[in-house]
């Protein structure tokens, strides 16, 4: 069998149905302490340019590119409530209207040439960018966010060279952690994964699991737990296209919480936002030990999963195996991602009805 012949299920994925419905989804693109008051910001989403600025206290996105001759806006200023390209001055107001040419003042008012501007909200210390009319969802609810109780961090973001389905099926995919997280969140001797219930609540994608994990030194000073063995529950919380948080209760009650959502920056490659936050880390030596865990076991995933080929999920359901009872969540997701991929074919064949 030829590579070609594997490769035959799979569409390149700036072509396919599922990467092109998420340009009616929110994605974040910055985290929003990024962007000041007066500042700006360029990210990256679905292969755009992404201007982002704020003004008088309002986030605001648009497409980063003048209209004259392509420059990056993100790299002018804001002067007089305005947005200054760099290249040649050229100004647009906040509603991204062009007011203002300084070699040819007389043509102000007359050309019809504006910012592209996006749709844009703040929402769990995230700015959201969606570049299609009508966002089809909110983004996922995260009360913990707004908990007094828990102490909050919020790393740099990561890229990653992998399509964000594929980051996001990894967080979620408990058969890996024996062998690519040996000793850490696994061992090889009991690599079977036990039966667990997948189902779909107000529009999250929810499954809990319990385990059974040693206690180590720190966590016992942390947590104030003495045993040396103890039993977590660990609730996830899902929603497409690419957001998920997991709250973790250990046996006293006290909770331990990582969110995390990723962001197609393009074909074949993610841009990966996330906080982590807890009720017991409450110094900065215990979020410092939080946050080297974390980043430990990001390190050993990445290779792996930037490994995996092709980059970006079939179109079709069936192109890849699944392993029952393993790969209950990977097959929910996958299921729900292609509902929505259909739904957008189905509402774009619908306009071309109407429009011919």
């Amino acid at each position: 069998m030829s590579m070609k012949d594997i490769a035959d299920p799979f569409t390149p994925e700036a072509d396919s149905k599922w990467y092109r419905a998420m340009w009616n989804f929110w994605h974040p693109v910055a985290y929003s302490h990024e962007v000041s008051e007066g500042g700006m910001l360029s990210g990256a989403l679905l292969g755009e340019r992404v201007l982002l600025v704020r003004h008088e206290g309002e986030a605001r996105a648009f497409m980063d590119v003048c209209r004259h001759k392509g420059a990056a806006p993100s790299l002018g200023w804001i002067e007089n409530g305005c947005i200054a390209c760099p290249y040649h001055g050229w100004e647009y107001n906040m509603d991204g209207d062009l007011v203002n040419i300084p070699s040819r003042p007389e043509l102000n008012g007359v050309l019809n040439v504006r910012l592209e501007p996006y749709k844009c909200m703040e929402k769990s210390g995230l700015i959201w960018v969606c570049l299609g009319d009508e966002p089809w969802r909110e983004p996922l609810p995260f009360p913990e966010w707004d908990d007094a109780t828990m102490e909050w961090q919020s790393p740099p973001y990561y890229d990653w060279e992998t399509s964000s389905p594929r980051r996001l099926e990894n967080f979620v995919d408990f058969s890996h952690f024996p062998f690519v997280h040996e000793n850490i969140l696994g061992t090889r001797d009991k690599a079977e994964v036990e039966e667990h219930e997948v189902w779909r609540e107000d529009g999250i994608l929810r499954f809990d699991r319990w385990v059974v994990e040693p206690n180590e030194d720190k966590m016992k000073e942390y947590l104030g737990l003495d045993d040396d063995i103890i039993n977590v529950q660990n609730r996830y919380y899902l929603t497409v296209p690419g957001t998920i948080y997991l709250i973790r209760y250990f046996p006293n009650g006290k909770r331990y919480a990582l969110y995390m959502a990723t962001a197609p920056t393009g074909p074949t490659t993610c841009r990966n936002f996330w906080h982590i936050g807890a009720d017991f880390a409450l110094t900065d030596e215990a979020k410092a030990y939080l946050l080297d865990f974390e980043l430990r076991v990001l390190e050993q995933d990445r290779p792996i999963v930037e490994s995996q080929w092709p980059e970006h999920l079939p179109d079709l359901l069936g192109a890849e195996m699944y392993v029952k009872v393993a790969d209950e969540v990977t097959l929910a997701y996958r299921s729900w991602l292609f509902e929505l991929a259909a739904e957008w074919a189905a509402a774009g064949e619908q306009q071309e009805e109407v429009a011919g």
